[in-house]
């Protein structure tokens, strides 16, 4: 069996994966090692040997098993065992290396994800926290919190178990409350993650040791493209074609993240709030009442504010007052009737809309009122500068 070239172990591989019943190779990178994966993600990397007559077998475990102490020894097999009468050289290899990998190591490789799926396995614990946090998101008529372990299949064959929270309503889970919900974890001191475009939010223990490389990505668990996974919650952030480009980003999620634990603060940033804002219970709760009313923040990356209005809290110049403003896309297309050339429904959906946001906010120990801009909101009580 020749294997001083890629091409020549590549072709192995495809006939390793023809025999063990797998769904692709892959070569990994410049390693010059290749891997065998499995259409549910679990993954076998195979490596030759110098000289060149043995192959080395290696069961592929996510980043968390190291963390745990779970491995899986590697195993070696000759290259070049003695064919069987009519049969080649490349074929003995191939039925020699597969027979050897369902023997020695695929029965460990099981073995091992299904520890590290029962030790990843949110705990108690960790959803009485998040229900004490989420207390204060009070059952509305229309919608409520939601808590719950969902699977989530990920690549390497380990579909995680992961605690979820939304806001659920009759059209399904909220986008524009789960920023909010996920800060109110954050604050009780739970890792989460927001995919994008979801109104779900994964929470979970952070690590008792922080690390740098929070966010990495794997082979999307759909088998196209790559996602990026957050090792915290387990979590798929979002899935890309490009695997430089979801690399750039895992390395822009893992500064932010560093940013946010050197800040020491629950959340840099919070749509629908100014940056001055996030920080106070009373104004946050402003954001908190109208998300779940069903309104949406102003500064979500994936809702067309072309189309769809947002609100946006920032502070007025007196200490103890706010205005709540709607927007458009672009930022100070705050009141359209301002325009003379604003079509007249516009006009009719701002004034509606303020009227809204007045009878939601309105409540004791806050005097709200309609003005051209928006609405301003006084506090009897302001709150207390952090």
């Amino acid at each position: 069996m020749e294997l001083s070239t890629p091409a020549g172990l590549e072709s192995l591989a495809r006939a390793v994966a023809e025999q063990l019943g797998a769904d692709r190779t892959e070569k990994d990178g410049d390693t010059g090692r290749v891997r065998v994966v499995y259409a549910d993600g679990r993954a076998l990397e195979l490596t030759p040997n110098r000289p060149r007559t043995r192959i080395t077998v290696t069961a592929v475990l996510p980043e968390q098993a190291t963390a745990h102490g779970i491995e899986v020894k590697a195993i070696t097999v000759t290259a070049l065992p003695r064919p069987r009468p009519s049969e080649s050289q490349a074929k003995a290899t191939a039925r020699h290396t597969a027979d050897h990998i369902r023997q020695r190591l695929l029965p460990a490789h099981t073995t091992a994800l299904a520890e590290l799926r029962e030790r990843t396995a949110p705990q108690v614990a960790t959803f009485q926290r998040a229900e004490s946090a989420l207390a204060g998101f009070l059952d509305r008529p229309r919608g409520g919190v939601a808590i719950s372990e969902q699977p989530v299949r990920r690549p390497l064959g380990l579909t995680a178990r992961c605690a979820v929270a939304w806001w659920h309503t009759l059209d399904g889970p909220s986008r524009a409350v789960a920023p909010f919900m996920a800060d109110a974890l954050r604050r009780a001191g739970l890792a989460t993650t927001e995919p994008h475009g979801s109104g779900y939010v994964f929470f979970a223990e952070p690590p008792a040791e922080q690390s740098d490389t929070r966010f990495r990505i794997a082979p999307a668990a759909s088998g196209e493209g790559w996602d990026l996974v957050d090792e915290f919650t387990g979590a798929c952030v979002r899935t890309y074609d490009d695997r430089e480009w979801t690399q750039g980003i895992a390395e822009s999620a893992n500064g932010e993240e560093d940013a946010a634990r050197r800040a020491a603060v629950a959340s840099m940033d919070l749509p629908g709030l100014s940056a001055d804002l996030i920080e106070d219970d009373q104004f946050r709760s402003l954001a908190v009442e109208l998300a779940t009313a069903g309104h949406m923040p102003y500064g979500l990356t994936d809702v067309d504010y072309t189309q769809t209005p947002g609100f946006h809290i920032y502070p007025s110049a007196e200490p103890g007052k706010a205005k709540v403003a709607r927007l458009l896309e672009p930022w100070g297309a705050i009141r359209p009737g301002a325009r003379f050339e604003a079509p007249e429904r516009e006009v009719e959906r701002y004034d509606k809309d303020m009227e809204a946001y007045a009878r939601l906010l309105a409540r004791p120990g806050r005097t709200v009122v309609v003005m051209l801009d928006g609405i301003q909101v006084t506090y009897s009580d302001p709150p207390t500068r952090p």
